[in-house]
């Protein structure tokens, strides 16, 4: 059986290593998408604490496959893409639908409004896609 830290190890190897998920991104807006992503898989690894690793496997895919979506869609958002109204409610309502299964039900999500406020700051020329995401992460972790 794995130890937590080998778990935790793995998945952040995977994380590190899959390019795709920031790599539409400058340096420090990859760099801080990136540190979340570890923080919140880092989560998840630490409540599989207990679990055979077929157990832990299982508790953990769905919720892992759901950061590295939301992180490549969080990802494009913050480079560009998502311009105009009717795809940001679509990105909007998917990234609801990723959170929800990253932290649970139980959790407290960002309201949608909350959220459409966040990125429709996308389109404001003045914010770099690094505070983009630190805003869009301060939101996230503010309602929780």
């Amino acid at each position: 059986m794995k130890t937590l830290e080998e778990r935790v190890n793995g998945v952040v190897g995977d994380l590190t290593r899959n390019e795709s998920l920031a790599q539409m991104l400058e340096t420090d807006a990859a760099s801080e998408l990136l540190n979340w992503g570890i923080e919140v898989s880092k989560s998840v690894v630490n409540e599989t604490n207990g679990l055979d690793d077929a157990d832990a496997a299982l508790a953990m895919e769905p919720r892992l496959k759901a950061i590295r979506q939301a992180m490549r869609s969080i990802g494009n958002w913050a480079a560009g893409k998502y311009v105009d109204a009717e795809s940001r409610v679509q990105l909007r309502d998917k990234l609801l639908e990723h959170f929800q299964v990253i932290f649970g039900d139980a959790a407290r999500l960002p309201s949608a409004e909350r959220l459409d406020e966040s990125l429709n700051q996308a389109g404001d020329k003045n914010i770099t896609p690094h505070q983009l995401i630190l805003n869009l992460k301060q939101l996230i972790e503010g309602a929780r």
